[in-house]
C-alpha cells in the first residue's frame, strides 16, 4: 500500500493511501489550485496578534477535517458497512473541501469586513467552487457522475442524503471539523484550552435506527472533555475582545475605501469589484478566487502610504498593532450615553466615528446546538439529547458569563480622554 503521509501538529503525522480509490481522490483534490488557494487564507484570523504563532491556514485544518472523517468512517465501517459504502468517498471530499469557498482577510472575519450585519456563507462559495471549478468537478465527476451531486447535499445538509452523513462535518455537538479547530488551534496558539480525548470520542460513535449520528452513553465523559475545551476556546481565544477590536479595524478600512470610491488611490480590479459588492453573491468566482490575504495585506501596505489621512492611518494601525482599545457596555451602564460621550470625545480630537467608533460583542456559540443537539444512545438501546444525558452540557450552553458581552473600540486617545483607561 503506498501511503502519502503529511506531518501533522496533533496526530504527529497523517496519510492516505494512493490505493484506495476514494482516499487517492482526495490526493488529487489537494493539487488543485482553489485547494492550494487555502495555504493563503488564514485559520485563525487576528488571533495572531494576541498568540503569536497562530499564523496557520486553512489549508492544514481541512487536510485534517477529511484525516478525522477517515478515521470515523474506518471506525463505523466495522458495525454500518452498507452505510459507509454508500457516503464515504463524498463525505471524504466534503470534509476536505468544506472551507474550499473562504476569503480573506481571515475566513469568518472576512465576512465582517466586507458584508458587516450579513451572515457568514462561505458554505455556498464552497457549493459556487465545486460546481464551477473544472479541475474539482472534472475529479468528481471522473470518479462517480453522481459525486458532485451528493457531495453538495451533504454540504447542504439536504434531505437527500441519511443525516449522519452531513451530522459527521456539521452537526451539533462533535464533529470532524470542529473536532479538527478546537485542538489544532489550540496548540498553534500555545495554549492547551482545546485538547481532548480524540481516540476516545472516535470510537463512541454509532448510527441510531433511523440514520442519525450518535453517541454512546459510555463515553459521555469524553464528549464533555471536548464541550468543555471547545467552550474554552471560545472565551479564551476566538472572542478574546483584543481580537475583536482588531477587526473591527478591518471593517473601518474597507468603509473608508468604499466612501473614497474613485478617488482611492490604488486598487486592482479584483479590489475594485470586491469593494462594489453589496452582498456576497455579487462576488465572482474570479474574484472570489483571488481573494486571499497575501492580496489583502499589499492592499494595507499601499494604502498606508495613501494621500488619504483616515486610510493611511487605519491602515497602518492594522500593520503595526496600534489596535482600538475598549470599553465594555454593561447591564448597569447606559449604552447610548456612552456612545455619545464616545462620539463627543472623538470629535473634539478631530477623528471620524463613522470609522474610530466600533461596536463589537460575542455571540452565543452554542446556539446551533440548540437546534440540533448530538443525540446519545443509552445502553438500553434509547435514544436522547446530550442535554438530556448531562447536565454539565447544559450548564456550559447557558453559561451566564458567557451570554452575549457587548463593547464599543475606539482609538487610546479617545478612550483616555473620557477618563477610561486603565
Amino acid at each position: 500500500m503506498t501511503d502519502v503521509t503529511f506531518a501533522d501538529v496533533v496526530h504527529q503525522s497523517i496519510s492516505f493511501s494512493s490505493n484506495d480509490r476514494a482516499e487517492k481522490l482526495l490526493l488529487d483534490l489537494l493539487d488543485t489550485k482553489w485547494f492550494q488557494r487555502l495555504r493563503d487564507i488564514s485559520q485563525t484570523a487576528n488571533t495572531r496578534l494576541v498568540y503569536m504563532f497562530s499564523e496557520h491556514s486553512r489549508f492544514g485544518h481541512c487536510l485534517g477535517v477529511a484525516y478525522l472523517a477517515k478515521l470515523l468512517l474506518a471506525r463505523l465501517e466495522t458495525r454500518y458497512r452498507e452505510d459507509v459504502a454508500k457516503y464515504r468517498p463524498a463525505i471524504l471530499v466534503a470534509a476536505l473541501l468544506h472551507d474550499v469557498g473562504h476569503l480573506a482577510p481571515g475566513s469568518h472575519t472576512a465576512f465582517k469586513t466586507w458584508f458587516p450585519g450579513q451572515p457568514d456563507s462561505h458554505e455556498a462559495l464552497a457549493e459556487i467552487v465545486i460546481t464551477r471549478d473544472p479541475e474539482i468537478s472534472g475529479l468528481l465527476n471522473a470518479f462517480d457522475p453522481h459525486l458532485p451531486s451528493q457531495v453538495l447535499h451533504i454540504l447542504g445538509e439536504t434531505d437527500q442524503v441519511d443525516p449522519w452523513s452531513w451530522q459527521m462535518i456539521s452537526g451539533g455537538g462533535w464533529n470532524v471539523d470542529r473536532g479538527n479547530w478546537s485542538t489544532v488551534d489550540s496548540v498553534l496558539a500555545g495554549v492547551s484550552y482545546g485538547k481532548y480525548n480524540i481516540p476516545a470520542l472516535v470510537d463512541s460513535i454509532v448510527v441510531t435506527a433511523d440514520k442519525q449520528l450518535a453517541l454512546r452513553e459510555n463515553r459521555l465523559d469524553a464528549m464533555m472533555h471536548f464541550v468543555v475545551s471547545r467552550h474554552a476556546m471560545y472565551r479564551q481565544v476566538y472572542q478574546h475582545r483584543v481580537l475583536l477590536a482588531a477587526d473591527t479595524l478591518n471593517k473601518a478600512v474597507v468603509q473608508r475605501a468604499r466612501d473614497l470610491g474613485s478617488s482611492i488611490e490604488f486598487a486592482d480590479d479584483t479590489m475594485i469589484a470586491a469593494l462594489k459588492a453589496a452582498t456576497v453573491e455579487d462576488l465572482s468566482y474570479e474574484v472570489i478566487f483571488e481573494m486571499r490575504e497575501s492580496w489583502w495585506r499589499y492592499h494595507l501596505s499601499r494604502w498606508a502610504r495613501s494621500h488619504d489621512e483616515i486610510l493611511r492611518d487605519l491602515s497602518q494601525r492594522i500593520l503595526s498593532r496600534q489596535l482600538f482599545k475598549t470599553i465594555r457596555i454593561s447591564a448597569s451602564s447606559s449604552k447610548d450615553e456612552t456612545v455619545a460621550l464616545a462620539t463627543e470625545t472623538l470629535h473634539r480630537l478631530k477623528l471620524d466615528p463613522r470609522y474610530y467608533l466600533q461596536e463589537i460583542s460575542t455571540a452565543d456559540v452554542h446556539s446551533g446546538d440548540s437546534k440540533q443537539s448530538m443525540l446519545v444512545q443509552l445502553d438500553d438501546g434509547s435514544v436522547i439529547t446530550l442535554a438530556q444525558a448531562d447536565p454539565l452540557f447544559q450548564a456550559v450552553a447557558s453559561d451566564s458569563r458567557f451570554s452575549r458581552k457587548t463593547w464599543i473600540a475606539l482609538p487610546k486617545a479617545a478612550k483616555v480622554a473620557m477618563g477610561r483607561i486603565r
